[in-house]
């Protein structure tokens, strides 16, 4: 019992200072109003304005220097600040103290003790974010998903929050929380804002944007983790506080939101053209329309733009960002190293056992694994002991399923689910091969994966995939769901061992561009 008490003590003892250091200029308040009143003959309401002046003086020495403890020293103008807000204070205290005395008919010394615990909640909370500025932050990470959640957007803010804290750089994350057992992150856990991400659209967007308005106030800047989700309230908080906003862009929303609805077959790069939709839902075209303007008019008008490749920046500047604001920083890699686990010994951890051919990502139309599928009969013949793992989970799982069973297959077929970071480890090491048919990738988190783990690596020739892989040199560039030359790129690879070593041992000389340090050297130049 005795801890507990410690604990709330120690949770709120800058309250508890607040109270005490408040009590103290309560009885010079109170004091002062029953001496002008009771000897002075003043009317109550002229005594109270007087003794709320005196006590406003003693009130804000006591609260900077004891309670909140601030070394701000442009002394005068804190106290404006201070004043306005106990002027209003004064309001709120007059007005209680009248209605409590001329309507419900309170002695006026009961009266003013029930407006002055009011007026108490007034002054702290006010005092505390606008004039001593407890909860001021230099970086407001506007997220828009975190851990336990799983995906590269949570991952990368996880860590920026981690190196924050661990660097004492003051800041804060706004995110929405779509999973009901929150994750206990630890140190981290004061610094988390959860919107809850189940509410409907306008709504959480509505609390969203407050919250993120009431954080950024004091801030030096707001880093969104995209053009849409954060980016938009993120965009229309800094013109409102005439903020720095630095927008993080990974894709490209609006047409990632029109493939996944199947209104339009149009690749990336022939979207960026000419959004093409074949839809006759008026309202759904609307709303893709929408996020279009969206991305558009939030990277024109944010003091910059990071990317994690070449081929997003050709895509952000064809938005209409300055060129001179738009910066590439490269994702880093964050692998766990097993040591010396060997191929044989990873197999037998995870119990699947042959010449295993891994690919990783979202479950998604343009992510090819169709066609991975549909060519493995082909494999099969070339190598009978092929098994395809597919890790990742997405809204094209049960189609896929239903087609390895179409082709027989289910037993050369392996569909992980959603991994963690330990674990995929383990099934890279296992892994023969690395393939990566995707119709678009901004810059693969799975493709430095599987450079870190030495594996030969097949990706098809498009997006932010040449700036990783040089055909021929550290892996091969194939066509994106030409299955012949798939098949073609395979029997290559597998065909030749000498080709297999010399592909998987030379990305690690890239690796060092994708290292942590250097991300947030980078990133942290932007930021500040």
């Amino acid at each position: 019992m005795i801890q507990i008490i410690k604990k709330l003590i120690n949770k709120n003892s800058r309250f508890i200072r607040y109270c005490i250091g408040g009590g103290f200029a309560f009885l010079v308040d109170l004091s002062l109003l029953y001496i002008l009143t009771e000897y002075v003959r003043l009317w109550y309401l002229y005594s109270a304005t007087l003794s709320f002046v005196v006590t406003a003086m003693v009130n804000y020495t006591i609260q900077k220097y004891w309670t909140f403890k601030n070394s701000e020293r442009k002394i005068g103008q804190q106290f404006l600040s201070f004043l306005i807000i106990q002027v209003i204070g004064l309001l709120l205290n007059n007005l209680t103290l009248y209605i409590f005395v001329e309507f419900v008919g309170l002695w006026y010394m009961l009266a003013k003790i029930l407006a002055a615990g009011l007026v108490l909640i007034w002054n702290y909370w006010a005092g505390k974010k606008f004039v001593f500025k407890a909860d001021a932050v230099d970086i407001v990470l506007a997220g828009e998903i975190f851990p336990p959640e799983i995906g590269g957007p949570a991952t990368y803010t996880y860590r920026l929050a981690e190196y924050f804290l661990a660097h004492h750089i003051n800041f804060v994350v706004l995110y929405y929380s779509y999973l009901k057992n929150k994750k206990n992150n630890g140190d981290l856990e004061k610094f988390l804002i959860r919107i809850n991400g189940w509410l409907p659209i306008p709504i959480k967007y509505f609390i969203y944007f407050l919250r993120l308005f009431s954080r950024s106030i004091h801030a030096k800047v707001i880093y969104a983790q995209g053009p849409v989700a954060s980016g938009w309230p993120a965009l229309m908080v800094s013109k409102l506080l005439g903020k720095k906003l630095v927008v993080k862009v990974v894709g490209d929303y609006a047409w990632e939101q029109a493939r996944l609805a199947h209104v339009t077959v149009s690749g990336i790069d022939d979207w960026q053209k000419k959004a093409d939709m074949c839809s006759k839902n008026y309202f759904f075209k609307q709303k893709i329309k929408t996020l279009n303007n969206i991305e558009r008019l939030v990277v024109r008008h944010a003091t910059a733009v990071i990317v994690p490749s070449d081929y997003l920046k050709k895509i952000v500047l064809g938005w209409g960002a300055d060129e001179s604001n738009v910066k590439v920083i490269y994702n880093s890699v964050a692998l766990k190293n097993l040591g010396t686990l060997s191929k044989a010994e990873a197999q037998e951890k995870i119990k699947i056992f042959g010449d295993l051919i891994i690919t990783v990502a979202r479950l998604l139309p343009w992510k090819g694994m169709e066609m991975l599928i549909k060519i493995m009969p082909e494999l099969l013949k070339l190598n009978p002991k092929f098994k395809l793992l597919i890790a990742g989970r997405g809204p094209e799982e049960d189609r896929l399923k239903k087609i390895v069973e179409a082709l027989k297959i289910k037993d050369k077929v392996f569909f992980l689910g959603n991994l963690r970071q330990e674990d995929l480890a383990i099934h890279y090491l296992a892994s023969s091969i690395f393939l990566l048919n995707s119709g678009y990738e901004g810059l693969s988190h799975a493709i430095l994966d599987a450079m870190y783990y030495n594996l030969p690596i097949i990706v098809s020739d498009i997006g932010g995939n040449p700036e990783l892989i040089q055909d021929d040199y550290n892996g091969l560039l194939v066509e994106y769901n030409n299955a012949s030359e798939w098949i073609k790129a395979i029997e290559k690879i597998w065909g030749n061992e000498r080709l297999r070593l010399r592909l998987s041992a030379n990305p690690l000389s890239k690796l060092d561009v994708f290292s942590f340090d250097s991300m947030m050297r980078e990133t942290l130049k932007i930021l500040n």
